[in-house]
């Protein structure tokens, strides 16, 4: 493992040169202000038309070379001039949003696969990749006391999921060619970061709607903790394990794979009333029926098929609601790279509060909208 900076901890990254996909988005741009900050070289690959969420972006930061390519042809990706002197790739880029099986599969299942066998045309067998997946490829939980672990048989639930676990598979096949690690992160929030700010917009106004009920749970982490374990997953040596011991990634190669998320489950009734009282506000809250959101999402769905769009509301994205339990267990991430959960949930959300507002994205129109939370003045 890399030597620790003195000053903060954590691993020194001198002489790694990081070949960076999904740079653009909430997880990546992350990635790529870790990697510099520790010391490494990167290159990151973006497609033409797609839009920074960071500032600046990666093509005007010292130390990143940025490469444009379309990941879905396979003969570019293989030519890239990233690979001359890479040393790690963290494949960080992916769909998470479409109408259909064959569209997750051509944003997650098809780059991955290139992005493999351009991995494996390489002379240097240290060259080590990091997948970003995530715990819908694995599927829910079937109580609290029962969170998903990394040798559970998985089960997604709907197409983005089982697009993950194909893309896991294609990375664990590689196992034998060159070490490959997937990360499997659960909910992840943190500044830059969308999925959540409709629940710290809905809090910010006198009522609330709710599209998951409060009881449900999940496991959740900062998005701070998780590159941590991107970073540790790329400098701890690889535990190698038995070949058929391995059922992650339905195969018996020498991938591995990791969860991570906090210890400490939430429930989402625990993570509202944690926003609300970060924004200051206590709005009256509405729970909306799993039976109308299914409705609404198939009206989202036909009115896509026509017009060749993918509502923000849709079939896939009710079907990853539904299940009470999105729960895993991070202890061999623990165990075997040293890593856990830092941040707790109250000072997560009150720093992505404090980011949503920095930019604009939560106004200070709609934090007065609401009304003061109980108790104070």
């Amino acid at each position: 493992m890399s030597l620790p900076d003195p000053a903060t901890g954590e691993p020194r990254l001198d002489g790694m040169v990081a070949v960076v996909t999904g740079a653009s988005g909430f997880i990546g741009s992350h990635l790529v202000d870790a990697l510099l900050a520790g010391g490494a070289q990167v290159h990151v690959i973006v497609r033409d038309g797609a839009r920074a969420i960071e500032s600046p972006a990666p093509a005007a930061r010292a130390g990143v070379t940025v490469h444009r390519c379309d990941l879905l042809d396979e003969r570019l990706v293989i030519e890239l001039p990233a690979w001359r002197e890479a040393t790690h790739c963290f494949h960080v880029g992916g769909v998470t949003k479409a109408r259909t099986r064959a569209a997750f599969d051509a944003g997650n299942v098809t780059p991955t696969r290139h992005l493999c066998a351009a991995i494996a045309r390489q002379s240097r067998p240290t060259l080590r990749l990091v997948y970003v997946s995530s715990q819908a490829a694995a599927g829910p939980a079937t109580s609290t006391s029962t969170p998903v672990r990394e040798d559970d048989a998985p089960h997604p639930v709907e197409a983005y999921g089982a697009s993950k676990l194909a893309a896991e598979q294609v990375v664990a096949l590689h196992g034998a060619l060159y070490e490959t690690m997937i990360i499997r992160p659960a909910a992840v929030y943190g500044p830059r970061d969308r999925d959540f700010l409709a629940a710290f917009k809905q809090a910010s106004g006198r009522i609330a709607v709710h599209a998951v009920p409060r009881t449900h749970a999940i496991t959740m982490v900062h998005v701070a903790d998780l590159i941590r374990a991107l970073v540790l997953a790329a400098v701890t040596p690889m535990v190698r394990v038995t070949p058929g011991t391995e059922q992650t990634a339905g195969s018996s190669t020498a991938a591995r794979c990791y969860f991570v998320g906090h210890a400490t489950p939430v429930t989402w009734g625990a993570l509202y009333g944690e926003i609300a009282r970060a924004v200051g506000t206590h709005p009256y809250e509405i729970e909306i029926p799993h039976s109308v959101l299914r409705a609404a999402a198939w009206a989202a769905d036909a009115l896509g098929a026509l017009t060749g769009g993918t509502a923000l509301l849709n079939g896939h994205k009710v079907a990853l609601a539904a299940p009470r339990f999105w729960l895993c267990d991070a202890t061999r991430a623990q165990t075997e790279l040293g890593w856990s959960a830092r941040v707790p949930l109250a000072e997560g959300v009150r720093e992505t509060l404090a980011w949503y507002r920095a930019v604009g994205w939560l106004s200070a129109g709609q934090v007065r909208a609401g009304r003061p939370p109980e108790g104070t003045t």
